[in-house]
């Protein structure tokens, strides 16, 4: 190999079913990050025209997928015309994408809120290279936290509601009780639950951080 030379991975000799490639590319860089980004074991050798990497055979299947998107180019051009199209639109332009991933409809995506669907998009973006697994994987995990956010608000405004609501008494008519079973939203409550959905946020947020971190520290 010519050139500056670069290391990536861990120990060669420490990964299992190890297999080996060798070819032309000025994707290494590229293929190595998105390796990292999907956990699979690999260590490689490269500059900027080829790559010597050996990987865990168990993974063989993604690591061709891997090097086979990378290979075309087509994520610089993907990232080119999303900064051309300008944000937020350019990502939500992704969302027929990101159902097919998903294997279910856009319209079922179209219905979920604003900061959800943005939020999917850009981590399908983030992670465009990776096998089809690990995309799915992430944003169902997306997915996972939202809803997981709206049982923790539910379940605290039903733990409010239960402790604001008055003694029933017999003569008490089902009006009645329904209306003394609703409780509306106050300052408090909305700075609770705002807490949690960014706490949530910040989590998402914290994970794209590291992975522009991860790609910064490749860099020549």
């Amino acid at each position: 190999m010519n050139d500056v030379q670069y290391t990536s991975g861990v120990e060669a000799e420490s990964i299992e079913n190890r297999e080996s490639l060798r070819f032309n590319t000025a994707y290494a860089k590229d293929i190595v990050i998105t390796l990292d980004k999907c956990g699979i074991p690999y260590h490689a050798i490269f500059n900027d025209s080829e790559i010597v990497l050996s990987y865990d055979g168990s993974f063989k299947e993604q690591v061709e997928e891997i090097i086979h998107k990378s290979m075309t180019g087509a994520y610089s051009g993907l990232l080119r015309e999303l900064k051309e199209k300008g944000l937020p639109e350019s990502y939500l332009s992704l969302l027929p994408e990101v159902a097919e991933i998903l294997h279910t409809t856009v319209g079922t995506l179209q219905a979920r809120p604003e900061e959800v669907k943005l939020c999917l998009c850009k981590t399908y973006t983030d992670l465009w290279l990776c096998d089809t697994y690990t995309i799915q994987r992430n944003l169902d995990r997306v997915l996972t936290v939202n809803f997981r956010t709206k049982e923790e608000m539910r379940e605290h405004e039903e733990s409010k509601e239960q402790e604001k609501a008055p003694v029933k008494t017999a003569g008490q008519s089902e009006v009645q009780r329904d209306n003394n079973a609703y409780v509306g939203f106050t300052r408090d409550k909305h700075q609770i639950l705002a807490e949690i959905v960014r706490r949530r946020r910040q989590q998402e947020n914290e994970k794209i951080r590291e992975n522009n971190e991860r790609e910064r520290n490749y860099r020549p």
